[in-house]
């Protein structure tokens, strides 16, 4: 798909050591989610954006423009906002009790490169789309 790269060393580097927080959840790749809602425990949350498509820098205008027409899409599912942090970056995204096949094409559809999911009880998983 176009705009969306395999991931390097470094991106997937980048991804494993960033902070996922949305809601009360918190969590990295590889690493069991903490703050789980109860009644989300047995649900698949992921965690998506649409910053910065293909890790490309875009100005903070057309990344907010994008992240209002993410958020548009989501109104038929239960989800909360956070952010994805890795040292002093920290980028918007959200966290959506979604099927992972939608989640997956409206990533897609936004350009990104990855999305997290996150099961209770599960170490959060790190799913490139290229």
């Amino acid at each position: 798909m176009a705009g969306i790269l395999p991931p390097t060393a470094k991106i997937n580097v980048a991804y494993r050591q960033s902070i996922y927080q949305a809601g009360s959840v918190v969590s990295q790749i590889g690493h069991y989610p903490k703050g789980i809602p109860r009644h989300l425990n047995k649900s698949i949350l992921v965690m998506l954006s649409a910053y910065n498509p293909g890790g490309r820098l875009k100005p903070l205008g057309w990344n907010m423009r994008m992240m209002q027409k993410l958020e548009q899409y989501l109104y038929h599912y239960e989800y909360f906002t956070g952010t994805g942090s890795l040292k002093e970056i920290s980028e918007p995204l959200f966290m959506v009790n979604i099927p992972v096949s939608k989640a997956i094409l409206l990533a897609r559809k936004f350009r990104q490169n990855a999305i997290v999911v996150i099961r209770s009880q599960r170490r959060s998983a790190l799913v490139f789309l290229a």
